[in-house]
């Protein structure tokens, strides 16, 4: 029940600080966790520890609904002025603090030490994942006065949050299409209850994670120093 329980968690505090900023983005948080709950009680492919032939149709609709929500979070940080607005008043403090939530990380450890996932995915990301969730919470605390403090430090987490979840998705894909033989293979991913990880922590992260790197290397760009 961890990875729920964090979603949850992650979720409620994220809509509750929202909430007088905009209800929207309050009930849209609340309800794409509820989804993700819910779809994470699925499981998308067959075996435990290893690919089968028929993971195909699993493998797109797990791709679709994982990734699609940071690619919508992005689009409408661009396109919707309410949702850009909201974001523009978000303190880069808090932005980082929900990254805290990482540290279900441990989740991923403790599958690695059950033999259930890659060293590559488990042990690394997941290791990663904490350091991420720690180093958040270390860092909204030192910008908290001064949001355009330490820009290179802010760049530099964004960074190592997104190359963490970028290792993640080049071990799955290069798995599940064969171009590199691990094991046990990280089918895990996308099963209870390490997909919720996928559903809502991920995409998430991936936005949180872009948003805060291009507000920070525009803060940069404007420096009077530059």
């Amino acid at each position: 029940m961890g990875p729920y329980l964090l979603a949850a968690v992650s979720a409620s505090v994220i809509a509750i600080y929202s909430w007088k900023r905009s209800r929207q983005v309050s009930v849209i948080t609340l309800l794409w966790a509820v989804y993700a709950i819910i779809i994470g009680q699925l499981s998308f492919f067959s075996d435990s520890d290893k690919w089968q032939s028929g993971d195909w149709v699993g493998f797109i609709f797990f791709g679709i609904l994982s990734f699609s929500p940071a690619l919508f979070l992005v689009l409408l940080s661009k396109r919707l002025k309410k949702f850009k607005r909201f974001l523009s008043d978000t303190p880069t403090s808090a932005l980082l603090l929900t990254q805290s939530y990482r540290i279900g990380g441990i989740f991923l450890l403790m599958a690695y030490n059950r033999g259930s996932l890659p060293i590559s995915i488990g042990l690394i990301t997941g290791v990663i994942d904490i350091l991420v969730a720690l180093s958040a919470v270390f860092l909204a605390l030192y910008v908290w006065n001064n949001e355009k403090k330490s820009p290179l430090l802010v760049i530099t987490w964004a960074s190592i949050s997104l190359l963490d979840f970028a290792l993640a998705i080049m071990v799955f894909f290069m798995s599940f299409l064969g171009f590199a033989d691990i094991k046990p293979a990280p089918v895990q991913l996308g099963n209870p209850p390490l997909v919720i990880i996928s559903l809502f922590a991920m995409p998430l992260g991936i936005f949180v994670s872009i948003y805060v790197l291009e507000r920070t290397l525009k803060w940069l760009r404007r420096s009077p120093t530059n």
